[in-house]
C-alpha cells in the first residue's frame, strides 16, 4: 500500500509539475508541486486511503490543462489531441469533468475578448472540442449530455464563435475595411441574437437541461453547503 500512495503521489505532482512549468518556470512548478503535496483535501481523497474519483481525476484534470497550454502554445493539433483524449478519460473518472469543459472555453473567449485570436488558438480549440466531445459521448452516463445541457453550452459556443472569428479574418482580406466593419458588427449581433434566443427556448422546450449544482458550485464554493 505504501508503494501505490507513493505512486499516486508522485503522479499527480509531477502533473502539476509540468502544467505549472509550462505557465511561468520551474521554480514555479516546484512551488506547486509542494503545494498539492501537502494539501488537506487532495490527501484524504488519494494518497491517505480513502482512494476517491480524485484520486486519478486530479492528474487528468491537471494534465488536460497541460497538454491545453501545450496545444495552444505551439498550435498543435496533436496536443489538442492529446488534452482530448485525457479529458475523455477524466470524463469517465469523475463527474467534476465539468470544471474542465467550462474552463477551457472560459480560456478561449478570454484570449478572443483581448484581441489574440491566431490559428494557433483555432487549431488546439477545435481540435479538442470536436475529438474530446465526440469521445465523451461514449461514456454510457454522458451520452447526449454535451448538446443537451447548459454545462456544455458554454464549449459549443465558443466552438462556434470560432468558426466565425476565423471566417471573419478571412472575409477581412477580401472586403474593404469600412465595409467589412459594418458587416462585422451586423454578422455578430444578429448572430448572437439568435443565438441566444435558441439556448433560451430551447431550455424552456425542455431539450436543454437547466444548470447542475456542481455547475454552481463552481463559481460559488459555498453552495455544496446548502
Amino acid at each position: 500500500m505504501p508503494l501505490v500512495q507513493h505512486t499516486l503521489l508522485f503522479i499527480h505532482t509531477d502533473g502539476l509539475y509540468r502544467f505549472t512549468v509550462e505557465l511561468k518556470d520551474s521554480s514555479a512548478g516546484l512551488l506547486a508541486a509542494i503545494f498539492i503535496g501537502v494539501a488537506p483535501g487532495y490527501i484524504s481523497r488519494s494518497v491517505a486511503g480513502s482512494y476517491d474519483n480524485e484520486a486519478i481525476a486530479i492528474f487528468l484534470l491537471m494534465f488536460t490543462f497541460y497538454a491545453w497550454i501545450k496545444a495552444l502554445k505551439q498550435g498543435s493539433a496533436f496536443f489538442g489531441t492529446v488534452a482530448a483524449v485525457f479529458y475523455f478519460y477524466m470524463v469517465a473518472a469523475w463527474g467534476g469533468y465539468a470544471f474542465i469543459t467550462n474552463m477551457i472555453p472560459l480560456h478561449a473567449l478570454t484570449l478572443i475578448l483581448m484581441g489574440r485570436f491566431s490559428n494557433r488558438l483555432y487549431v488546439a480549440y477545435s481540435s479538442w472540442y470536436a475529438i474530446g466531445t465526440l469521445a465523451s459521448m461514449q461514456v454510457p452516463f454522458v451520452g447526449f449530455q454535451p448538446v443537451r445541457t447548459s454545462e456544455h453550452m458554454a464549449a459549443l459556443g465558443v466552438f462556434g464563435l470560432l468558426q466565425l472569428v476565423a471566417f471573419a479574418d478571412l472575409v477581412r482580406a477580401h472586403v474593404p475595411g469600412k465595409q467589412f466593419q459594418t458587416l462585422m458588427r451586423t454578422s455578430v449581433v444578429t448572430i448572437g441574437v439568435l443565438g441566444f434566443a435558441a439556448f433560451v427556448g430551447l431550455t424552456f422546450a425542455g431539450w436543454i437541461a437547466p444548470w447542475t449544482g456542481r455547475f454552481y458550485s463552481l463559481w460559488d464554493t459555498g453552495y455544496a453547503k446548502k
